[in-house]
């Protein structure tokens, strides 16, 4: 986990974004875009099935509910099939955009070029779904 925490503060110095660290070891950023607009995305360390050490990237986009579950769905598996990283998948009833990469596998060009595409991804399906910008 040291290792971790030296590479996502090297990050967070290089391009002046806080991380804020969490108890359960989650790191939190906000990462601001030119039309004003934010996202949150969280970053954690983790254990695959097979003990591999991965990071999961998230990011929320918004809340569903019965009444707009289906149209939602259904325009969520068509937009999977477009992404270059990542997948839009439920937390409980909270769409997030999300993505995986080993952690032996890293280097700070993928992370950071992960992080910006999974924020970008869910604050552009957010405004277009949610019609807000919940961060």
């Amino acid at each position: 986990m040291e290792i971790f925490d030296g590479f996502i503060s090297g990050v967070a110095s290089e391009l002046k974004i806080p991380f804020h660290k969490s108890k359960d070891g989650s790191y939190t950023a906000s990462i601001e875009f030119e039309n004003g607009r934010s996202q949150e995305i969280n970053v954690i360390l983790r254990r695959d099935e097979a003990g591999d050490r991965v990071i999961n990237y998230s990011s929320k986009i918004g809340d569903v509910n019965e009444d707009t579950e289906k149209d939602i769905f259904r325009t969520c598996l068509q937009l999977n099939r477009k992404f270059d990283y990542g997948a839009l998948a439920l937390e409980g009833d909270t769409l997030v955009m999300y993505n995986s990469i080993m952690l032996s596998d890293i280097e700070p060009r993928r992370f950071i070029k992960s992080l910006f595409y999974i924020a970008a991804k869910a604050d552009e399906i957010e405004e277009i779904l949610m019609n807000s910008d919940s961060n």
